[in-house]
């Protein structure tokens, strides 16, 4: 019976039943935006609790830095200021008239960043309190500041009662007076012939009591004979300037002590020069530094020898013939033309290498005052990283298809790219031609992922054993197995010898996974002719009938040869390898089984009713062995795509939970296998950006496992998000499409 189309409520305004209808496949989406909104509350709570309060202004422009630094981490698309006269009114004002040179610029800029660091109104306060204390010198100050501690700890009560023994200690001979000492440590009261003994050696003391006596004597010895002398000299230096060590201005002075006091009076006399200026020495700062970097610029934007000079005549011409963005960290990029777009090129670092002459630094659009960026090699990083993920997460989703919950990725993972790095370095398939020998790379990497999770399959189909239990410990045993193939020694077995780390040796160039950048510009256009000719064979019947058929495979074929010249163009640094590719195929290779053939049905029918599927006369224990085989090939064709592709050998604990990542990502996916590459390449991009995430906005890069933790706990429990975002409840269809256990964990 076909299904019936959904009537629309009555209830139902007509833009409330597009959301009705639209929102349940943005679930996924909303559960990325709601995490992302909780982690920046997580900050603001980092703030109240480290603080005491919550700068709201502060924590969004914080928050913004961040997410800002993650997307051009990841994607490469990030809004840049470009140079103009107001980018520098604060410095123009400072230098003023007077003759200033370019070294003069940085360290003014080093002491308006030392002024910004310590604070304004502390500068202004310190050098009050210098000018009460001139007679102090800057050696009694660094003291100061080492002993002042130690003064508020004991107190100046204690330290000035303690002068006439440490008078009569002092005049002993050493030896005498740690004897002494020595005598009193674990004494708890002094008798009388004690006492009479200590009169003779401490006549100053006459005066003081047994019990207060003995505490000083005590305290002596715990801190030290020389250290106690050291305080009270310190003492006596604070008392001279009518100071205690808890006055405000005691705990100033040992401050500047602790910072340099000759860098404290330049930062005062700084202060003193730009005030009534309006200007705020961390963006003073900033300004000195950009003007630096127009004169280090390769050729000179700025030359005259005097800046002020140079402000007043060079300035304006060379915004007029230039472009400059800023970038973070005072870094510029530098167009030496004036146009609304445009490509920036990286520095040539080989000189005699011509393959780097027109490397793509940047490419932007100029927007009035901001220019939009894109960096290609900050994407081309992020679909490296996400490839594994995407590959691995179809060997999840896989299995959940098959109602089996597959964790055992990550061992399946070493068991493929170990087997692969075999094959890659092992001298039985040395002179194998380049194609030959690739495809036996990958080849073995899909065996050995599938023998791995064959072996839970079949204990499973045939003994009842939980798949979860046995891929937890087949992980392990993988994984110790590869760390000991590769760190035996006696016998050696895949350890490279010449190397100083634990590793294989590195498998041969002709098992390299090419990269696209090395693609001659004709592969392309012979890809995308043989999509548009295979297009048009598959729909020669239609296009008889209707020559508009002939439109999807056109397309297709465009988008290959477009698509090919553009991952060619992004691969700048040679890194992004024709894997994606692989991995395309790897997508469409298990939607189209799982969607398209009777053993795909089969796996899904076990999935969804194991008994149903027995009745109808099906193979359940085929089926399991054969889903867990297939996801663990999968698995394995990741490994050896990453070591063919990136690494070129085999380490201890190379993939780090990659395996694991790939549960997170078939969960987001809902195990949609054309669903795998958006949720494969956030989960990619998370990680790729987070390091830029952290470097801008001064945050822990653990704030990504933080929003990758919330977006699974809002997948798995989508009722949170349906609830928040007004998403209708699940139907029944769409509960199925999403199952991915059968039986659960009990099994």
């Amino acid at each position: 019976m076909a299904e019936s189309t959904p009537h629309k409520p009555e209830a139902l305004s007509p833009l409330a039943w597009r959301w009705h209808k639209l929102s349940p496949r943005l679930v996924p989406v909303f559960a990325v935006l709601t995490a992302l909104i909780l982690s920046s509350l997580f900050m603001m709570l980092t703030q109240l609790i480290t603080k005491g309060y919550v700068d709201f202004g502060e924590e969004l422009n914080k928050t913004g830095t961040a997410y800002n630094g993650l997307i051009e981490g990841s994607i490469g698309l990030t809004l840049s200021n470009t140079l103009t006269r107001s980018s520098v009114e604060q410095a123009r004002i400072y230098i003023g008239d007077r003759e200033t040179s370019a070294r003069d610029l940085t360290r003014a800029a080093r002491t308006a960043d030392e002024i910004r660091k310590n604070g304004l109104d502390n500068i202004v306060r310190f050098g009050d309190v210098l000018e009460r204390y001139t007679d102090l010198t800057d050696e009694q100050l660094a003291e100061l500041s080492a002993r002042l501690g130690d003064l508020q700890r004991i107190g100046d009560a204690t330290l000035t009662a303690l002068q006439p023994v440490l008078t009569d200690l002092d005049a002993l001979a050493s030896a005498d007076r740690d004897a002494l000492l020595e005598s009193v440590k674990n004494l708890s009261n002094l008798s009388a012939e004690q006492r009479g003994a200590l009169a003779t050696q401490l006549p100053g003391a006459a005066q003081i009591s047994d019990t207060d006596l003995l505490k000083q004597l005590q305290l002596i010895g715990v801190e030290g004979f020389s250290r106690i002398k050291s305080l009270i000299a310190q003492l006596e230096l604070l008392h001279a300037s009518n100071l205690t060590p808890d006055a405000p201005d005691a705990r100033d002075l040992a401050a500047i002590g602790v910072l340099d006091p000759a860098k404290i009076r330049d930062q005062v006399a700084f202060v003193g020069s730009i005030q009534g200026m309006a200007i705020q020495p961390g963006t003073l700062s900033e300004q000195l530094r950009i003007i630096k970097t127009l004169y280090d610029a390769e050729p000179p934007l700025l030359q005259d020898s005097n800046v002020s000079s140079a402000l007043q005549t060079e300035f304006e011409p060379m915004l007029q013939n230039n472009l400059v963005i800023l970038r973070p960290n005072n870094q510029v990029l530098i167009d030496y033309t004036v146009s609304p777009a445009g490509i920036i090129y990286a520095p040539n670092k080989t000189p005699d290498d011509p393959s780097d002459d027109q490397v793509v630094d940047v490419v932007y659009l100029k927007l009035g005052e901001r220019a939009l960026l894109f960096s290609p090699a900050n994407l081309e990083s992020m679909l490296v990283r996400a490839i594994p993920f995407i590959i691995a997460g179809l060997a999840v989703a896989l299995a959940f298809k098959a109602g089996l919950f597959n964790i055992g990725a990550e061992g399946q993972l070493y068991a493929g790219g170990t087997i692969a790095a075999w094959v890659g370095f092992s001298p039985i398939f040395a002179g194998l031609p380049p194609l030959l020998h690739l495809g036996l790379v990958l080849i073995a990497g899909i065996f050995g992922g599938m023998v791995w999770g064959a072996i839970p399959g079949a204990l499973k189909a045939f003994t009842g054993a939980h798949e979860v239990i046995n891929t937890i410990m087949l992980n392990f045993i993988a994984i110790l197995t590869v760390d000991w193939l590769i760190k035996s020694t006696d016998p050696i077995i895949f350890l490279d010898p010449a190397s100083s780390a634990p590793r294989t040796p590195f498998i041969a160039e002709s098992a390299h996974l090419p990269s696209f950048n090395t693609i001659p510009v004709w592969v392309y256009v012979a890809a995308g002719i043989v999509v548009l000719a295979l297009g048009l064979w598959n729909r020669r019947a239609k296009i008889v009938g209707n020559r508009r058929a002939a439109l999807r495979p056109i397309v297709y074929g465009i988008i290959t040869l477009v698509g090919g010249l553009f991952l060619s163009w992004v691969a700048t640094r040679g890194i992004l390898h024709i894997g994606f590719v692989v991995m395309l195929g790897a997508v469409w290779f298990t939607g189209w089984f799982l969607d398209r053939t009777t053993a795909g049905f089969e796996i899904r029918t076990v999935g969804a009713n194991p008994d149903a599927a027995k009745y109808a006369g099906m193979n359940v224990r085929l089926n399991m062995v054969l889903a867990m085989a297939m996801a663990g090939g999968l698995a394995g064709l990741a490994g050896a795509i990453e070591v063919a592709g990136v690494q070129y050998n085999m380490q201890p604990g190379f993939f780090g939970g990659v395996g694991f990542d790939a549960i997170a990502v078939a969960l987001l996916a809902r195990s949609n296998p054309r669903s795998m590459i958006p949720a494969g390449l956030l989960w990619g991009a998370l990680l790729a950006g987070a390091g830029l995430m952290q470097t801008r906005a001064a945050i822990s890069i653990d704030l990504v496992k933080i929003i990758q933790a919330l977006i699974i706990m809002f997948v798995a429990a989508d009722a949170i998000i349906r609830y928040v975002w007004r998403v209708p409840e699940a139907t029944a269809e769409e509960k199925e499409k999403t199952l991915f256990s059968a039986k659960g964990w009990g099994g």
